[in-house]
């Protein structure tokens, strides 16, 4: 073990901005909730020293934070590339030059479909650093991406995957050795906070919980404002039903205004940003949690919103334009109002849902509660340390 004396230095890198939410960097660091701040806080909490470097432009040079006892290392980006991106095009060369003054016995690199991890990796293998990548998500390129990065992904040592689609694709399509690709939690959840606290609202409450971005036809980011259709189509058929849109965002103006526009101002409330405290009341209450993005399947291990809504016995609908069905833990339905009648079928099985919440609930305890992720993820960490001094 080398430097700060403590069991390991490690080293997290969320090389984006945040220009696609539109929140600066006091706003990311202090206020707003990320899986990337809590796996940082937790290792921390578990004895290790710990860094998280992400990419600041509001302010020229590197910036420095102290926050619940790790460091963020904020770098303005050198260039932006490919063009015209609202995300994961930003690069930095500073980046490099941190890693080696920091010289981590590990870098875990968050999502890993980014524009700078095919040469990201390459600067930490030629330190000799284990490195760790994690899949948080993929766009509709990712088969041109994946064969440009391949060289890349070989160089992992362990490649962390939350869903069963991206499993298959390393395992069987990039023939990535099976033993390097290990299924886990994108994130967790605290489930000693997130439980049903109180039963459902007798009218079926539809809720979205997250940021309000401006629209985009980009089916791999959440698209709010595609609900507005869908509950204007399940009310014309005769389904009572009220919309809860919890969050903020740049999109939020244009969303209220489509919602008066389309006469919906009696079925949909919007809180504004809501309190992590208030939220399992919130997803508690609601019959349904919609994530309005593609999704392959409702799966838990895949984190934020579907692990807290299925940790309070709440069902997930997303979208699927070309495989809709129900699924284990909620249902998949084509985009705005053409999910409809398949939505307004799957409300009308209350015993249904009610026995699925509960299966969901018992799912998420048991493998995606924070502690367990934490522990999971340090236990990789200590493998690949203790390969590493052999």
């Amino acid at each position: 073990m080398r430097g700060w004396g403590l069991t390991m230095k490690i080293v997290y890198l969320l090389l984006h901005d945040f220009r696609f939410a539109a929140i600066g960097l006091d706003e990311f660091a202090h206020r707003y909730f990320h899986f990337s701040k809590e796996y940082a806080r937790r290792l921390a909490n578990l004895g290790h020293e710990v860094k998280l470097y992400v990419m600041n432009g509001e302010k020229p040079g590197r910036e420095i934070l102290s926050v619940d006892g790790y460091e963020i290392k904020a770098f303005r980006p050198s260039f932006l590339f490919p063009p015209f991106m609202r995300f994961g095009n930003t690069h930095s060369l500073e980046v490099k030059r941190e890693l080696q003054r920091d010289a981590p016995d590990l870098v875990h690199f968050h999502n890993y479909y980014l524009w700078n991890f095919p040469y990201v990796a390459p600067w930490v293998k030629g330190m000799g650093t284990p490195l760790v990548a994690q899949y948080h998500g993929t766009d509709p390129i990712r088969r041109a991406k994946a064969a440009a990065f391949y060289p890349s992904l070989r160089l992992c040592d362990s490649l962390l995957v939350s869903t069963h689609h991206e499993e298959r694709f390393l395992t069987k399509t990039l023939r990535i050795p099976r033993g390097r690709v290990i299924r886990l939690p994108s994130t967790g959840v605290d489930t000693h906070v997130f439980q049903r606290i109180c039963p459902p609202d007798p009218e079926p409450l539809l809720t979205y919980v997250g940021r309000v971005p401006l629209p985009s036809s980009y089916m791999w980011e959440k698209a709010p404002h595609l609900l507005l259709p869908l509950l204007k189509a399940l009310l014309g058929l005769g389904v009572s039903a009220k919309l809860l849109v919890a969050g903020d965002g740049p999109g939020l103006p244009m969303m209220k205004a489509s919602a008066s526009r389309l006469e919906l101002g009696n079925f949909v409330e919007f809180l504004g940003a809501v309190d992590q405290r208030a939220l399992p009341e919130l997803y508690s209450r609601s019959r349904l949690t919609l994530v309005p993005m593609h999704m392959d399947d409702i799966e838990p291990f895949w984190g934020g919103t579907v692990q807290e809504s299925l940790a309070c016995g709440t069902l997930v609908v997303a979208f699927n334009d070309t495989s809709p069905a129900i699924r284990r833990f909620g249902l998949l339905v084509p985009p705005a109002g053409r999910g409809a009648p398949l939505l307004a079928r799957f409300l009308a099985e209350t015993d249904s849902l009610s026995k699925a919440g509960e299966d969901g609930s018992d799912f998420v305890r048991a493998h995606c509660d924070w502690d367990s992720v934490a522990s999971s993820v340090e236990s990789i960490y200590e493998r690949l340390r203790r390969s590493r001094t052999k």
